[in-house]
């Protein structure tokens, strides 16, 4: 199983790359790469050849290569298309190499072939999010949690997804305060939906907390101070300097 964190927002006031805006007041975010939950092999009556190949897939897994996992991912998934497991650790691989419309058809292909397996809905759920279409995202994340309602990196993926669409609900803080202690960078979300309420101060509080407690990259610590020195003043999101709090 893989469970990290998970790329946020870029900031807009100064973006690391060119990239669709984002939402007003959006979080800056940690440059880390999303990475998906992977499976083990349930069903042992598969041809020798493909489970020769996950396995050797997993190898590459572990040394980091996820170039080399999909070359393997993909022989095994030649041998027997039907390996839902090889679908979904395929579509993680591609994940990892920021392929995320190829992850996304290898996570629909291990749904249609297993719709109670929660692993694609999560990863799902990164893929769409790293692609901006948070409401799809959403709704992934929705469905892993359905089939797996502890599932703490479901939880993180869900509450990140209503941060990013500018969500105050108490839904959203509580999964994200929930997953603090697996997801450091549910912070960031979680600051998100203060300032979404409009909770300015409280938004600046748990960032520095984030500072605080984490080692941080440079151009992260720049971004995210940058976050807080806005939000201690109230000029984050422009509603709430108008006196009109978020719904």
């Amino acid at each position: 199983m893989w469970a990290t964190t998970d790329p946020l927002n870029d900031s807009t006031w100064q973006p690391i790359e060119t990239a669709p805006a984002e939402p007003e007041g959006a979080a800056p975010g940690a440059k880390s790469v999303p990475m998906g939950d992977t499976v083990s092999v349930r069903n042992l009556q598969l041809p020798s050849g493909a489970i020769k190949e996950f396995r050797r897939s997993e190898k590459c897994v572990g040394s980091g290569d996820f170039s080399c996992a999909v070359q393997h991912l993909q022989k095994a998934l030649k041998a027997d298309p039907q390996f839902v497991e090889a679908h979904n650790n395929l579509g993680a691989s591609y994940l990892q190499l920021s392929r995320y419309q190829d992850a996304i058809g290898e996570f629909e292909a291990a749904i249609a072939l297993d719709e109670k397996m929660a692993a694609p809905y999560r990863n799902m759920s990164l893929a769409l999010f790293s692609l901006r279409r948070y409401a799809e995202a959403e709704a992934a994340a929705r469905k892993a949690l359905t089939l797996s309602p502890q599932q703490k990196a479901a939880q993180y993926s869900l509450g990140r997804a209503l941060a990013a669409q500018g969500s105050a609900s108490p839904e959203a803080e509580q999964l994200l305060r929930g997953t603090l202690n697996e997801f450091a960078d549910a912070r960031l979300s979680l600051a998100q939906v203060l300032m979404n309420r409009c909770a300015n101060l409280d938004a600046a509080a748990e960032l520095r907390t984030y500072l605080d407690s984490n080692a941080v990259e440079p151009e992260t610590r720049r971004k995210v101070q940058v976050w807080i020195d806005l939000s201690s003043k109230g000029q984050v999101v422009s509603r709430c300097a108008e006196g009109k709090p978020a719904t």
